[in-house]
């Protein structure tokens, strides 16, 4: 026996997806079938399931016997993906390789990869998927569309952190491999496998006037294309063949009154097990599929294997897997060309065997599981093989629902508050306060960001606290005013316009001066100028009647001799400053006593204590003659002293 690929083989089914329900489909066995012929590579098998016990069950019924991860304790989604990195790793043993079923639900293979590392086995991820739900999800809902966006962000995070992605078709890995910028190499081509374990049939045990379609009855699936073909069928073809229809979805009942209006023959059934849906394949004249998307069709590929003759739309993922007039018949869109192919095989028992024989030899070679196989197992060695070589592995997220984006802003807040409250519930009470209190900090900035933007691009403070008012109030009209850290240039402007004074702005960042100019250019003309520079150590050239420092003072390190130069340079009357206090809230030297980032903005030095700021000017030689509290900070007005001893007397306003 050849040396085992890894210790421990992990399938990861597709989010929401069971043990029990495959058995329901009828597709366990299907399914099983390729883990079986993996029985020697690996020492154990573990199945990650979103079902509850029932599937530990099933799993008995299995060669191999895998172990289940399964939702015993009926957890809520969310609760149960955050346990299973954990449940998962205390089932493996040695190197371990995870593979998904689909790439919907590829987040719980990434997390569980990555805690496996982390506990020192050596892994490899396999991203498999059968279909791009993203593109899917394109089709009927748009690129843009939430569900979309949510699906092609899961889909890409999941191949940048595997070490090999599989695509069944040329079309799927191309697309995954173009959209995101990643290697061809990293992609291996395994088709949708069929089973070969029951013989084609052909001639006259097939019945001679049913045209067979199975799959969801969905808008893209085009089932009413069918519907319209038989109803052009020529008399008495159309009177004496049947339409079957298996599947469910949410076109049926548009479906059959179409079919009632136009007169057609057809029968709709419930989906049947897999097997049953094989016999039926294997009965009827012809088998039809009509779809305008496909990924790679499993249900055509097995109607082909059991002989049927097939007719498929040549559309993308449909079309490439015919080879018109050997192996079946494709046409475009077009109810005629269809109903054409369908007079011609409904009346040519000669032609269907053809056809049949052509496709069921053809299917067995290219996507029988003996072929595959092989496919497979390289992909798993090439895995285990570079166990994190060269993948992108994305640190610990979180996901929502894009469904959240369409609902009310109460509801948007409730489920966000919810998973806070969720996730904080389940840390110890002072991980709790740090967690939350932590989170506090990147919220205020968010929300900075978002109400600049919501006012079109000035901080509603301005608006909001009227602190313009407490600047223009004490300058004179006529003054020369020096506004230091002036930033977009609002105050600047608001004092150029209230004060009708002559007014120049001084700020380190470009982007903020060219944003004030152009707020400049239509108020006060002439009284305003914007100049580039570090205001402690760049000196404008004049003298000036007040010098304004709002929300500038705390991002400077030697304050005091900041303030003694400015009025040594600029011999101002007085200094109208604007500083964060720190006892605004409870939270602020909460924050401290916790370790956290407790400053407003962490380019502060500091933040105020009144205490602090009255030694502060005094040591710079500025007397405080009003203070004013008011929105958690600290306004006034200073002058300076001659001499620079003491501070004077200051009146004090906290309204």
């Amino acid at each position: 026996m050849s040396e085992r690929i890894a210790d421990t083989l992990v399938l990861t089914l597709t989010r929401g997806m069971s043990l029990a329900e495959w058995d329901r489909l009828g597709l366990l066995p299907r399914e099983w079938a390729l883990y079986t012929r993996l029985r020697d590579e690996y020492e154990r098998f573990v199945v990650v399931s979103y079902g509850g016990v029932e599937d530990e069950a099933l799993a008995r019924t299995l060669d191999p016997c895998p172990a289940v991860i399964c939702n015993r304790a009926r957890l809520s989604e969310s609760e149960y993906a955050a346990k299973l990195p954990e449940l998962v790793a205390s089932a493996c043993a040695g190197s371990v390789v995870v593979k998904t079923n689909q790439m919907e639900g590829g987040e719980a293979a990434v997390r569980i990869t990555r805690e496996l590392r982390a506990r020192g086995h050596r892994t490899g991820l396999v991203a498999r998927g059968g279909y791009l739900r993203s593109r899917f999800l394109a089709y009927s809902s748009g690129t843009d569309a939430p569900e979309t966006q949510g699906a092609s962000a899961e889909e890409a995070e999941l191949c940048r952190a595997a070490d090999v992605i599989v695509g069944t078709s040329r079309a799927m890995v191309g697309d995954l491999a173009w959209r995101l910028g990643l290697s061809r190499e990293r992609f291996v081509l395994i088709p949708n496998y069929v089973t070969t374990d029951r013989d084609p049939v052909f001639g006259a045990d097939r019945r001679s006037d049913e045209v067979l379609y199975a799959g969801q009855l969905v808008r893209r699936k085009r089932v009413d294309l069918l519907i319209e073909s038989m109803a052009e069928l020529p008399e008495p073809i159309r009177s004496d063949s049947r339409l079957s229809i298996i599947g469910e979805g949410p076109e049926r009942d548009a479906l059959e009154a179409l079919a009632r209006e136009r007169g057609v023959k057809a029968v709709f059934e419930a989906r049947v097990p897999h097997h049953e849906l094989l016999d039926r394949m294997s009965r009827c004249a012809v088998y039809a599929q009509t779809s305008e998307l496909e990924g790679h069709p499993k249900a055509v590929l097995e109607a082909m294997a059991t002989g049927a003759a097939v007719v498929v739309a040549d559309s993308p993922g449909l079309g490439s897997v015919i080879d018109h007039g050997l192996t079946g018949l494709k046409h475009p869109l077009l109810s005629e060309a269809f109903a054409r192919s369908f007079e011609m095989l409904l009346g040519d028992e000669e032609l269907r065997t053809s056809l049949g024989l052509g496709a069921s030899r053809v299917v067995r070679e290219r996507y029988g599981l003996d072929t595959l196989i092989e496919l497979e197992r390289s992909a798993h060695r090439r895995a285990i093989g570079l166990a994190g070589e060269g993948a992108t592995m994305p640190g610990a997220s979180l996901r929502f629902d894009p469904e959240l984006l369409r609902l009310p802003r109460a509801a948007q807040v409730e489920a966000w508050a919810r998973c806070l409250s969720g996730f904080a519930r389940r840390l110890a009470p002072r991980a709790r306060a740090e967690f939350l209190l932590g989170v506090d900090e990147p919220l205020y900035r968010l929300q900075g960001l978002a109400a600049v933007a919501a006012e079109g691009g000035l901080h509603p403070k301005h608006r909001l606290t009227k602190y313009h008012d407490f600047f223009t109030s004490r300058i004179r009209a006529g003054e020369r005013v020096l506004d230091l850290g002036c930033g977009v240039g609002a105050l600047a402007c608001a004092i150029a316009s209230a004060c009708r004074a002559h007014v120049v702005g001084m700020d380190l960042a470009e982007p903020h001066l060219e944003a004030a100019r152009a707020r400049a250019q239509d108020v006060a003309p002439g009284k305003l100028q914007f100049v580039g520079g570090d205001l402690t150590r760049d000196r404008v050239e004049s003298t000036f009647d007040v010098v304004v420092l709002s929300n500038v003072l705390e991002h400077l390190k030697d304050r005091p001799g900041v303030l003694e130069r400015l009025a040594r340079w600029y011999r101002p009357r007085c200094f109208l400053i604007r500083v964060p206090a720190f006892e605004r809230d409870w939270r602020v030297p909460y924050k401290r006593d916790l370790g956290l980032e407790w400053r407003l903005d962490d380019t502060h030095e500091t933040e105020y204590l009144a205490e602090q700021l009255g030694v502060e000017c005094a040591e710079g030689g500025l007397r405080i003659d009003e203070l004013k509290i008011a929105w958690g900070e600290f306004w006034l007005l200073a002058t300076p002293r001659a001499g620079g001893a003491g501070p004077g007397g200051m009146t004090c306003d906290s309204r």
